[in-house]
């Protein structure tokens, strides 16, 4: 389980020109092999939808399909192709019946059946928890404790009064917040595509007098990799414009590990509205004149394709004529380039500067060696967004980053009117350029 509150900065040393002792880096990427479960390692969706026409109906045709079911957003079809799967899997492909339980308590998660979650999550722990390692493990356990504590919650629902449309402005980390008031309490709360789940801090849970849940947890926060103690509650009538979500789940952490340490001074964040309730609402559009939308007769026009990555959202991106996978935040200042990135363009990197990148998140901030790339055209759909000096991480860095190619953040949907997540046609989409910006078709 992961909370986002990812601030970047890229500091540029003052070196005219590096020279990079990294050859490996500068060939392309070396690719698992060009398998089904290459494909599903490295997140080639198209490649896997590919692969499935020609496959044979049977088990393990099952569990392909019932991971691109998962990842496209279908999520009682991924429940029954898995479990089909699941009894073949046991018996002699360990790796494939880990993956099939994870993306399993995944799907249970995503349709609020918390005890079928945590009886996966337990199987996955104890009979497959040899086939994961490392932060893989640790963001599983954290998963598996929240699944835990919520084992006997009610499901969120939502009913709609009218069409969602709350006015937003930006804080002093440049994310967008809306005020809503939740049991009588105002409070601004960050609207952030990359927390798995809200959250509010231990003070703003006693004001909405909110009553944990039994037990504790933790969970990491963003790209710092910081473990954060936490307990859950449910908010059981969460009033969100013309929508009515109950029994919204949020992390309650303590208020110093949502204290952000900023060259101006710290500042505290009390409230995140997190993927579940972006989840209900089906398609949210955020718009650059301070408007956030949001109901059920909301639609977006063709944009780029839009997966899941476990509770987080993956948006297909073409970059050099390849198409390539990163995950989309909009608590993150700026998009930053992970280390499959690198490795696959590493060869331009002699262009780039050196730099230092510090990372704010829930509960301190790391600083990272990174490489600045000055220009990058993104095609989304049909636009294209150029973002500039942009970090480049030549090294693991330990936590989610590491398996796409970056973490698509506010840059890339700064020069536009508007964007939109589709949660139900899984698109994402920018709207039309802005006046002045360099951006375009």
């Amino acid at each position: 389980m992961k909370i986002s509150l990812v601030r970047t900065a890229a500091i540029i040393c003052l070196l005219p020109s590096i020279h990079l002792h990294l050859q490996a880096a500068q060939s392309t990427e070396k690719s698992v092999a060009d398998s089904p479960d290459g494909d599903v390692e490295e997140f080639r969706v198209s490649a896997l939808e590919s692969k499935l026409t020609t496959m044979p109906s049977g088990p393990e045709r099952n569990y392909f399909e019932g991971v691109l079911a998962n990842r496209t957003g279908h999520l009682n079809d991924s429940i029954r192709l898995l479990g089909e799967a699941l009894p073949h899997l046991r018996e002699g492909h360990r790796a494939r019946a880990a993956r099939a339980l994870e993306l399993l308590a995944d799907d249970y998660n995503k349709t609020f059946r918390y005890a079928e979650a945590d009886q996966t999550f337990g199987d996955l722990l104890a009979h497959f928890g040899a086939e994961l390692h490392g932060d893989e493990l640790k963001g599983t356990k954290d998963d598996a404790g929240v699944a835990h504590l919520l084992r006997g919650a009610p499901g969120q629902t939502i009913s709609w009064q009218g069409p969602e449309k709350l006015k937003t402005e930006r804080n002093v980390i440049n994310s967008l917040v809306t005020e809503l008031t939740i049991n009588g309490v105002e409070e601004k709360w960050l609207l952030d595509t990359g927390a798995n789940l809200s959250v509010v801090s231990r003070s703003l849970a006693r004001r909405l007098n909110l009553k944990p849940l039994p037990g504790f947890a933790q969970t990491m926060s963003g790209l710092t990799g910081i473990e954060n103690p936490l307990q859950v509650a449910l908010i059981p009538v969460f009033q969100m414009g013309g929508a009515t979500l109950q029994n919204v789940v949020v992390l309650i952490l303590d208020d110093a590990n949502l204290n952000l340490k900023l060259p101006t001074g710290n500042y505290q964040i009390n409230a995140i509205v997190g993927y579940p309730v972006f989840q209900s609402l089906g398609a949210i559009t955020f718009r650059h004149d301070g408007v956030f939308e949001a109901g059920p007769t909301q639609t977006s026009a063709s944009g780029a394709r839009m997966y899941m990555r476990l509770l987080t959202p993956v948006i297909e991106c073409d970059v050099h004529g390849i198409e390539l996978p990163f995950t989309f935040d909009t608590g993150a200042t700026g998009t930053i380039l992970s280390i499959r990135y690198f490795r696959r363009f590493g060869a331009e990197a002699r262009g780039w500067k050196e730099g230092e990148n510090v990372t704010a998140g829930g509960g301190g901030a790391i600083k990272r060696k990174v490489y600045l790339q000055p220009e990058l055209d993104l095609k989304i759909g049909k636009k294209v967004a150029t973002i500039r000096n942009v970090p480049v991480f030549p090294a693991k860095t330990g936590a989610d980053l590491d398996e796409l190619y970056g973490n698509l953040g506010q840059d890339v949907e700064a020069g536009f009117e508007s964007f939109t997540l589709d949660f139900s046609k899984m698109t994402f989409t920018l709207g039309n350029p802005l006046q002045g910006a360099t951006r375009g078709e």
